[in-house]
């Protein structure tokens, strides 16, 4: 699906100068590319009218590769530009202008059979990447100015993402629980045309329909659908809900969305989540 945008919609002033040196090195190289995280939601809501509650300056690109040399040899190229040079602490960023972070995750060939990455040459830091592959089955591509053309991960790629990037780090921070909170109350707003429409149409036969509902059976409708269920990361998605559900009030995950999103109730979330759940099967 294609969609239009003009950088005058965006609160990223860097974003189109940043990919308008990225992109020719990407196509030069073979490879492929999406944004995801913050930006490419924000990039969403933007073209559904709506804001986010918290702006970044960042910016994260998934890139597919099959060997390590691939990413050593972009890297390179990369740090060759006049922009750009090379984190000296994070393997995977990147500083333009010395100062704007972009971060560059590396997936496909190159993980193990745990979804994990471990960078060279030591193989001590350790990402995981799973569900990018799923992720970039459902992909939304924009065309910014009419000059240059990406791929973002969609909606249910952002959340898919973030419960796994939450499942990692939740001891740490609380922001993709915050995202995930966010996700949920904006999803029905975003999908409201496509309620109407089948199979989505179901949610109105709830005799108690709200959004928060309407909007988590649609994301779990439609992250069933982009779920591959020989991949193993649909199992992966249960398995995580479920163990959450059965935590109940002691589940981290909903009590981190509810102390980061005021709106939410802790009975509104846990029920959201059992919803998208039930859908994917």
């Amino acid at each position: 699906m294609d969609f239009k945008i003009t950088s005058e919609n965006i609160e990223h002033p860097l974003l189109k100068p940043v990919l308008e040196e990225l992109i020719p090195v990407f196509k030069q190289r073979g490879i492929t590319f999406y944004l995801i995280g913050a930006v490419a939601r924000d990039i969403i809501l933007e073209l559904n009218q709506e804001k986010s509650q918290r702006v970044t300056m960042d910016l994260d690109i998934a890139i597919a590769v099959d060997h390590w040399e691939d990413f050593e040899n972009l890297s390179e190229d990369i740090i060759a530009l006049p922009n750009f040079t090379k984190d000296a602490q994070q393997k995977q960023r990147f500083l333009y202008k010395e100062k704007f972070q972009v971060d560059i995750v590396p997936y496909g060939g190159i993980k193990d059979q745990n979804d994990k990455i471990y960078w060279p040459p030591d193989k001590s830091f350790a990402m995981s990447v799973i569900g990018f592959e799923e992720a970039e089955q459902n992909l939304l591509t924009i065309k910014l100015d009419e000059e240059i053309t990406f791929d973002i991960v969609s909606l249910e790629g952002v959340f898919l993402l973030k419960l796994f990037a939450w499942k990692d780090r939740f001891h740490k921070t609380s922001k993709d629980a915050e995202d995930i909170g966010f996700l949920l109350n904006n999803y029905f707003n975003i999908n409201r045309d496509l309620s109407f429409e089948e199979p989505f149409n179901k949610v109105y036969d709830d005799d108690h329909f709200t959004e928060l509902k309407a909007g988590a059976t649609i994301l779990g409708m439609k992250l069933n659908k982009m779920l591959n269920a020989g991949s193993g990361v649909k199992s992966k998605v249960k398995a995580l809900l479920e163990e959450e559900l059965k935590k109940e009030e002691q589940s981290q995950l909903f009590n981190q969305i509810t102390e980061t999103n005021r709106n939410l109730n802790f009975d509104d979330v846990a029920e959201a989540i059992h919803l998208i759940n039930e859908e994917i099967n």
